[in-house]
């Protein structure tokens, strides 16, 4: 970091230049915004004194001169909202204007451009950029390039040269507080500094030190489709965050934060993560989780049991009798070999006749059983089951209309004939009234031959579940079929929706042409990837089929034993070989090496993942008689790391069972929060929480609660405390009574 006199004064000056031209557009923008404000005032007050109060009886002319009010208001108040935005920037700016420079000299050029570089543009009157945006093309070389030969792509094609210069600083309140030649890696010192540090409430930006495997993820617009696996702490979010930004700044034009969605595992992550896209000078996107849009999709009245309650049941219920067939349940259908059976379902469904009827009303032939077997089979034989059902029953209605219509008018002249009605509206009244008793069996059949009852399709599937099954390359048991038959059916009787029922009537409902459109959709972000299983896979495909996906996970964090993506494998036949590319990040930047290589060892298997060379304390595994032991030293070490200054401390426990029993232990003893739904608020405190719930997040103390061989003491489990574990940034500790988990046999030092 030695830097001469002179470097200091020169870097110091041009820091001046910055802040100056930064204050004088944050003052033109301040006068805009007030300017905008008064305008909206007077507009406000011409319009009450010019149009008054609205009314249709003061005529068009009035309603005109109001609507024409209305509009300006609506430009002025995106006039004003798009200044607010841009007060914002100046002030991010003002504080930190720019984190890093490359001097980059062009083939063919006769002089070297200093580029600085920061989280947003600023140019000046003579439209120079003093700053460029992270995410120009040109700035990509600060992440890609050491010194030396580089290139960058931008409109005009590639453009080729040599970086003769790349700097790093550090700007807080408009001052340098370092800055430094950086001829290694972006993590030699700014990542040190920033993952020494605590954690937050929110996942903070990673724009200063993006990694050169994270921005070819970031930039990639290659492919239609990218599948990014990486292991813990390799800022898979964080990179998909900033993918964000980079399109919403690269296709500004074209694409809103309403056109991409981002799937998250939880509200409780999403609320995480909510404050990085604004960080960035952008609004956020549309963010939700497959069990909120899910049992959004599925409006019934049944019983619908959430992730967490499934996650509880598969960690808590094991010595309950039907234990075993549940989780015989969530396999089956949670298989490839199910999506076998329910496109084949699907496929039946097309094709089989749905017993039509001629549709006859006083003895005469509206239309016959064949011409609706036509529509059916022929005319509308393109469309999904629902929307062909649909318009059969619309094309019905619409020729049983003036039939029903012509006899409304027969039988109004027959009472009109027979003297005992005077009153017209009577007439017609009981006119309805006898047409409608007279036609109602024809409604009824109607109903009958286009009924789309999702649920009922849904149990007649396994009503013959052993017809559909007997037809796949997998045989299956006999009593295995029969049991799952069984299962499901006595569920659905009871009107109970179990977790692992509910993808496969998604999937029906999307295959059958029952989900609404979402051509708007553009950009489709799927993080904790792992946790998903093919078959809600195949329900992404069939909601987003047009829309651009990016995947983001890491097998070795699959929290669900037995719901999960198995490989990617699985779901490498629902998107285009040619059009998908696999990325794999390589290394970990979040726990300390001796976190990193402990938790690595869990997983039992040669792990090649590079991690951050950050140094720390070894993880302690401390042993106990009992729970209750473990509870004190939870609460003596507790005060122990806060007054070390660590500003979240996760304490993650097995199940919310035990999390209730740590926090009620804890609540009067020292400041604690619980966390035990999965769309309760995230703070960054001293956290009791699930290890379900935990996924995504991050703590500086991670405190693991009871990881004896009576808590933890199966191989399904094996992934479930590794990424317990692996929440931790500084601190590691497990405590355990009676004989530690086998899991953790090869990672004990």
């Amino acid at each position: 970091m030695n830097m001469s006199d002179i470097e200091w004064i020169t870097e110091n000056e041009w820091l001046q230049e910055v802040l100056k031209e930064a204050r004088k557009q944050f003052d033109e923008n301040r006068d805009f915004k007030e300017n905008f404000k008064r305008d909206y005032i007077e507009t406000q007050r011409e319009m009450w004194q010019d149009v008054g109060s609205v009314s249709i009886t003061n005529g068009l002319d009035q309603i005109v001169d109001f609507m024409q009010f209305i509009n300006t208001m609506k430009m002025q108040k995106r006039s004003h909202e798009f200044t607010r935005k841009l007060e914002k920037k100046y002030e991010r700016m003002l504080l930190s204007p720019y984190f890093g420079r490359i001097d980059f000299f062009e083939n063919g050029e006769e002089k070297t451009e200093k580029c600085y570089i920061g989280v947003s543009n600023l140019i000046n009157d003579n439209f120079d950029f003093l700053i460029y945006d992270w995410r120009a093309p040109i700035s990509s070389m600060f992440y890609d390039y050491e010194i030396g030969e580089a290139n960058y792509e931008c409109p005009e094609g590639i453009i080729n040269g040599k970086l003769t210069l790349k700097k790093q600083y550090k700007i807080n309140n408009g001052k340098i507080e370092y800055m430094f030649d950086s001829n290694l890696r972006i993590d030699d010192e700014v990542l040190q500094d920033i993952l020494s540090k605590s954690t937050d409430n929110k996942m903070k930006a990673i724009v200063t030190t993006i990694q050169r495997e994270q921005n070819k993820v970031i930039r990639n617009e290659e492919y239609k489709n990218l599948i990014v696996q990486g292991p813990a702490g390799s800022g898979k979010t964080s990179v998909a965050l900033h993918r964000i930004a980079y399109l919403l700044y690269k296709h500004r034009d074209k694409i809103r934060p309403q056109n991409i969605v981002i799937f998250s595992p939880n509200d409780i992550f999403n609320d995480y993560i909510s404050n990085v896209l604004p960080q960035l000078g952008e609004d956020n996107m549309y963010q939700t989780t497959f069990k909120e849009y899910m049992h959004k999709a599925l409006e019934n009245e049944f019983i619908k049991e959430d992730y967490c309650q499934m996650m509880e049941y598969i960690l808590a219920s094991k010595k309950e009798g039907a234990y075993q067939k549940r989780i015989g349940n969530i396999k089956f259908k949670s298989s490839v070999e199910f999506i076998d059976i329910l496109k084949r379902y699907v496929s039946y469904l097309e094709k089989k006749d749905r017993n039509f009827k001629d549709i006859i009303f006083k003895e005469m032939l509206i239309v016959s059983s064949r011409d609706i077997k036509e529509l059916f089979f022929e005319n509308y034989a393109q469309l999904p089951l629902k929307r062909r059902l649909q318009k059969i029953k619309d094309r019905i209605l619409f020729l049983v209309e003036p039939y029903e219509k012509e006899r409304i008018e027969e039988v109004a002249s027959e009472l009109n004939d027979s003297g005992y009605y005077i009153d017209k509206v009577e007439i017609m009244e009981r006119s309805l009234a006898i047409v409608k008793n007279e036609i109602k069996d024809i409604y009824i059949e109607i109903n009958r031959m286009t009924e789309f009852d999702l649920v009922d399709i849904y149990k007649k599937l396994f009503e013959r579940l052993e017809l559909f099954s007997a037809s796949s390359d997998n045989k299956y048991d006999e009593t295995k079929i029969d049991e799952i038959k069984s299962y499901t059916l006595e569920n659905l009787k009871a009107r109970i929706l179990y977790y692992e029922d509910q993808s496969p009537l998604l999937y029906l409902k999307g295959a059958l042409g029952d989900l609404p459109e979402t051509s708007e959709i553009r950009y489709v972000i799927i993080d904790e990837a792992q946790d998903y299983t093919p078959l809600q896979y195949e329900v992404f495909y069939q909601l987003f089929e047009s829309a651009n996906m990016t995947i983001l996970g890491d097998l070795h964090q699959s929290i669900n034993p037995f719901m999960n993506v198995g490989d990617y494998g699985n779901i490498s036949h629902i998107f285009p070989k040619d059009n998908t590319c696999m990325i794999n990040l390589t290394k970990s930047y979040r726990s300390t090496m001796e976190i990193t290589k402990f938790s690595r060892r869990l997983l039992n298997k040669e792990i090649t993942d590079e991690c951050v060379e950050r140094s720390g304390d070894k993880p302690l595994l401390l042993s106990f008689s009992d729970e209750g032991s473990i509870k004190a030293r939870l609460l003596e070490d507790i005060k122990i790391y806060k007054e070390k200054g660590y500003k979240s401390i996760g304490i993650i426990t097995r199940t919310v069972k035990e999390a209730k029993e740590v926090y009620s232990f804890l609540k009067d003893k020292v400041h604690v929060k619980t966390t035990l739904k999965d769309d309760d608020e995230y703070v960054s405190d001293t956290l009791v929480i699930p290890a379900y719930l935990a996924k995504g997040l991050e703590f500086d103390v991670v405190l693991i609660y009871n990881a004896g061989d009576g808590n933890y003491g199966c191989e399904e489990e094996r992934l479930l405390l590794y990424t317990a574990c692996t929440r931790a940034l500084h601190v590691l500790c497990i405590y355990y009574f009676g004989k530690i988990t086998p899991l953790l046999k090869d990672a004990v030092y």
